[in-house]
């Protein structure tokens, strides 16, 4: 089931991702952030709210720090993502992201002395280079120091997965309102400091706001690592970057090369050795 869901968080990060990154095309990063982060934060309470009522719940500060923290992480994330994708290529950034953040909670979940069967080591080195050839474009004249940008996100991200994994299961859901809470309070604080307006066109509203059913992948992905292994648990919640590629073929009509095939087979070879 942990796994299930692990794989649910990859599928919701991927769409709701693409979803944010078309929105990013018409309207500034900081501004589709908030209104995703908003539209997010109405979500959390709800399901949150009805949570408790049927199930109950005791958050504590812990919990709700932990989310909160797990929230500024997020967006630090993207700030660095975005940033490297501005100053650097894309053909380095985005890999060295992708495989950081599957690998740095793997072995996160080892050192705190999380076990695991061969197979999974194995599904663990598939998704390496899996997760590389997926999101890698071709690109001429990059600059190594650029991957910097790439391991900034990566490490953020990873701060995220590890920081949402410390909430107890007692919390309820709860700390999914901290988490967007968090990344709004980050968000709004980074508008102040660059002056970016609020104002979107209609459609990137439109699609800032469902960008914000990503709080549908961080309620996955918390239900996951309170009932499985972390570090498998992580590695297979980050395989969203698959999604997106699958994504950009069907709407965006981009073409698949065969470097992004091979991974995309790998990726399916990973999640299976994961699995079992």
């Amino acid at each position: 089931m942990a796994f299930l869901l692990a794989v649910l968080t990859s599928i919701f990060y991927g769409v709701f991702d693409f979803a944010g990154g078309i929105a990013t095309r018409r309207g500034p990063v900081l501004a589709v952030a908030a209104w995703a982060n908003m539209a997010g934060l109405g979500l959390a309470f709800c399901i949150a709210a009805v949570h408790h009522v049927v199930v109950g719940a005791t958050v504590t500060l812990a919990d709700f720090s932990w989310g909160l923290a797990s929230g500024v992480a997020g967006v630090a994330g993207v700030v660095f993502y975005f940033l490297g994708l501005a100053r650097g290529r894309m053909a380095v950034v985005a890999p060295v992201s992708a495989v950081t953040l599957a690998l740095v909670p793997f072995l996160f979940g080892v050192v705190l002395g999380e076990r695991h069967s061969l197979v999974s080591w194995l599904g663990v080195l598939v998704a390496m280079p899996a997760l590389w050839l997926t999101v890698q474009e071709r690109s001429r004249g990059g600059h190594p120091a650029k991957a910097l940008f790439g391991l900034a996100a990566g490490l953020t991200f990873s701060v995220f997965f590890i920081g949402v994994a410390q909430i107890s299961s007692e919390a309820g859901l709860w700390p999914l309102v901290s988490i967007k809470l968090g990344g709004l309070g980050s968000v709004a604080v980074l508008m102040r400091l660059r002056r970016t307006p609020l104002s979107l066109s209609p459609k990137a509203r439109a699609l800032a706001l469902f960008a914000g059913g990503a709080v549908l992948a961080n309620l996955t992905y918390l239900l996951a690592v309170q009932i499985g292994p972390f570090g498998l648990v992580a590695v297979a919640s980050s395989f969203y970057p698959v999604v997106v590629a699958i994504l950009a073929r069907i709407v965006d009509k981009q073409r698949i090369s065969p470097h992004r095939l091979m991974g995309l087979a790998l990726s399916v070879v990973a999640l299976t050795l994961i699995v079992l």
